[in-house]
């Protein structure tokens, strides 16, 4: 027999499978969010930014990336998902003598969901949410070289169950300093002891991720063509190759597409961006596989 407070965990559980696979995770950490990255712009090149992030948006991607800024920052990002989800990202950056100083929330939210016991009865609703809220810093370590960290705290909360942890990140980009359009990034993100929930113990989805990027201009300087490669591990996730390529038009319009090797959910991605002055709207667009509908990511991005 399966009371009301075991019927109720096991509607929790299910709830967390759905987020993983939400996700195209395939192991046990726990946190999903934490992989999916968080601007439009990213989405639209395949997730392929370690070497690219150099925006506010290198608070979760790169954090040595921040230090290329020379002024004030902020970026707003908002995801439509299925089954209800919400995504929510604000990051800013400012210049402070040598250091470049981010500060970043990353939040995901489902509507409520009503739990039923055994007898079909509910038994009260409950929802998901978690976030994490951090600091970052970059900084000019040598000529064409930038180094960065992040330290975050983590929530997560099923119904009234919760768990808290903390997570640091690392990285570092290289540009070559004789102007060649080619630049090399490496970052390691969630790294951080395990979280608790409930009586379960889970790690965190520790992420390596490194690549290259290059910068052409085709048609003359009224043209760029941007291409991107990352390879990226994750705990318990395996390797996958993420590919990205941008166009953009006298710094007005961009498009773009991307593609993520092995995920179950989400692998392709499109979009475009309109660029003014010292605003930047992007917008991306993921179909879903297994029927889960589509993803659309919007971002704007303001240098202050």
């Amino acid at each position: 027999m399966i009371d009301g407070k075991g019927a109720t965990r096991a509607a929790l559980v299910c709830v967390v499978v759905l987020l993983c696979c939400s996700a195209g995770a395939r192991g046990v950490t726990g946190l999903a969010f934490l992989k999916n990255g968080v601007d439009a712009r990213a989405a639209i090149l395949g997730q392929a930014m370690t070497s690219l992030a150099d925006d506010a948006a290198a608070c979760y991607w790169n954090p040595a990336g921040l230090a290329h800024r020379d002024r004030g920052q902020l970026l707003l990002a908002h995801v439509e998902s299925f089954a209800d989800l919400r995504r929510e990202y604000v990051s800013a950056l400012q210049p402070a003598g040598p250091l470049t100083f981010g500060i970043l929330f990353n939040g995901l939210w489902s509507e409520d969901l009503e739990g039923y016991d055994e007898a079909g009865n509910p038994t009260g609703a409950f929802g998901y949410s978690a976030f994490a809220a951090g600091v970052a810093a970059g900084h000019r370590a040598a000529e064409g070289i930038t180094l960065g960290a992040a330290a975050k705290y983590l929530r997560e909360d099923i119904g009234r169950y919760g768990a808290t942890g903390w997570a640091l990140d690392a990285g570092a980009q290289w540009q070559e300093p004789q102007g060649l359009p080619v630049r090399l990034g490496l970052a390691v993100r969630n790294i951080g002891p395990s979280m608790k929930f409930i009586s379960t113990e889970f790690g965190l989805p520790l992420t390596v991720q490194g690549g290259v990027s290059w910068e052409l201009r085709p048609l003359g300087p009224d043209s760029r063509l941007l291409l991107a490669s990352d390879v990226r591990h994750v705990r318990d996730e395996g390797t996958a190759m993420l590919v990205g390529v941008e166009y953009g038009y006298r710094n007005l319009l961009s498009f773009g597409g991307g593609y993520q090797g092995g995920q179950d959910v989400r692998d392709v991605s499109l979009g475009i961006g309109a660029h003014a002055g010292p605003l930047d709207l992007h917008w991306a667009y993921l179909p879903l596989a297994e029927d889960l509908g589509d993803e659309h990511l919007f971002s704007v991005r303001i240098d202050l």
